[in-house]
């Protein structure tokens, strides 16, 4: 028997915001979507049967940090197989070094392109006067044009890298010009953080990073200190001074600014809209499913998770179109490694990844917070349009590259690292009983994930070189 196709899925309901929502088949040939056709019309040498369930665009993670503790070359392959767990084809990866890009980007490729299940792409961290000047190479010989301002590291670069550059705002204008002046879209991720707020509020105190030790831990410490050392309003006050640079510059509709944890954030990216602004949001998935009183060292990460207001607050705005993308500021940190004796010698960061999904439909749209065409919005379109990556992701269209989830909105799983493949060995989420999960991923064309079952191909996955 002949097949039309090298891979459909048939009878299930297909979700863009684009479109709506449609009953179709969905047929790949290759890397991309050949055919969106009526239900029970196409056939294929693999096929789906996704009769009562939900075709979605692959998710995209727009901001992990692959590499950051065990080096990239473990990430990419780890990290990568356990996101086809849900849903997820394509990730962000920020990564930040000092020294000439064009010198150290060859080496990262290749550890990286034998390893990723999935696509990626790179977002660069600009330390350096340098850097800045880098910005066209890295577009032309490496198809980067993402890029990172890290105000937390402002007075603290030159100790931290070697880099002969404070990071202060000559260094921002020069980068937000630069970024201005180039003839294809860019992008400019922002860390909102007042630094000379939250250094005076930490009075000296450490927090362990991959590269520090700390040796004034107070173990009665609490997770109430990360809040209280790092203030919504010091990522409010900076947001608004970053997007405000960025607007002077006619950059405003590609500064996007990362992980708003802030109910307050939220609002005033708000009033900037109304205002004229075109500035992203993006928040994380744990400031959406988690707060303050439930978090421990496993939840350690800066911005912090914030209070139940907060919670609130980023979901009414990721309801309302001010908050357009979500991240999960991912790393691969190993259990053994991640909890130090206190809150501030644990680790920051954690793994989150393939829960993005699965709690936006959880917490989302089963709670009725969200619709589901938002969710794939939120998930998987914005971040594709924010990023560079748009029509080839984020998207089910004949053309575009065939990422797709295939999620059944009643099943129910319990997280545990087992169900994540982690190579974590925990969860922020270990226990929590979340509604909504992909039974199939399919990346560019391959079945990837299939009811439990990792089935993809490591290095199938390959750098998304921009514009596209």
């Amino acid at each position: 028997m002949t097949h039309d196709h090298d891979l459909v899925i048939s009878n299930g309901t297909v979700v863009t915001p684009e479109h709506g929502t449609f009953e179709a088949d969905v047929a790949a040939d290759g890397e991309t979507i050949s055919a969106v056709a009526a239900p029970g019309t196409l056939s294929g040498e693999t096929e789906i049967d996704a009769t009562g369930k939900h075709v979605l665009p692959g998710a995209i993670d727009p901001h992990t940090h692959h590499g950051i503790y065990r080096g990239l070359e473990a990430d990419a392959e780890s990290e990568s197989k356990s996101d086809l767990v849900g849903g997820v084809t394509t990730i962000g990866n920020y990564f930040r070094r000092a020294g000439a890009y064009e010198d150290i980007m060859p080496g990262y490729f290749d550890e990286a392109e034998p390893n990723y299940y999935h696509d990626y792409f790179f977002s660069l961290g600009l330390l350096s006067m340098e850097h800045v000047e880098e910005i066209p190479t890295i577009i032309d010989e490496f198809g980067i044009t993402t890029f990172k301002w890290y105000m937390n590291y402002k007075d603290a670069a030159r100790e931290k890298f070697g880099v002969d550059c404070d990071m202060h705002d000559d260094f921002g204008d020069a980068f937000v010009r630069k970024l201005a002046e180039q003839d294809v879209p860019t992008t400019l991720g922002y860390h909102s953080e007042n630094v000379e707020i939250t250094n005076a509020l930490a009075g000296g105190n450490v927090y362990v990073t991959s590269e520090s030790d700390d040796t004034d831990a107070d173990a009665d410490e609490g997770y109430e200190v990360m809040v209280e050392e790092f203030p919504g309003y010091a990522e409010t006050q900076s947001m608004v001074a970053g997007a405000a640079l960025a607007k002077v510059h006619g950059y405003d509709d590609r500064f996007y600014a990362v992980h708003i944890s802030a109910g307050g954030t939220a609002d005033e990216l708000a009033a900037l809209h109304d205002a004229g602004y075109e500035a992203w949001g993006e928040t994380c998935i744990h400031y959406l499913a988690l707060t303050t009183e439930e978090c421990d060292e496993r939840m350690k990460v800066n911005p912090p998770v914030r209070s139940k207001a907060d919670q609130e607050t980023l979901w009414e705005r990721l309801a309302d179109g001010t908050i357009s993308t979500i991240g999960t500021d991912h790393c691969a940190n190993l259990a053994e490694n991640k909890f130090g004796d206190g809150i501030r010698d644990s680790l920051l960061g954690f793994p989150s990844t393939p829960v993005m999904l699965p709690l936006i439909l959880s917490e989302g749209v089963n709670e009725g917070r969200i619709s589901l065409e938002r969710a794939v919005e939120v998930t998987s379109t914005n971040a594709a349009k924010a990023f560079n990556l748009y029509p080839k992701k984020g998207t089910v269209r004949v053309g575009s590259d065939a990422d797709l989830a295939v999620v059944d909105l009643d099943e129910t799983k319990t997280v545990t690292p087992e169900l994540l493949h982690s190579v974590s060995g925990y969860s922020p989420y270990e226990g929590r009983d979340v509604t909504g999960w992909p039974t199939q991923t399919v990346v560019k064309g391959e079945l990837a994930y299939d009811d439990g079952e990792i089935v993809g191909t490591k290095g199938h996955g390959t750098h998304i070189d921009r514009p596209v």
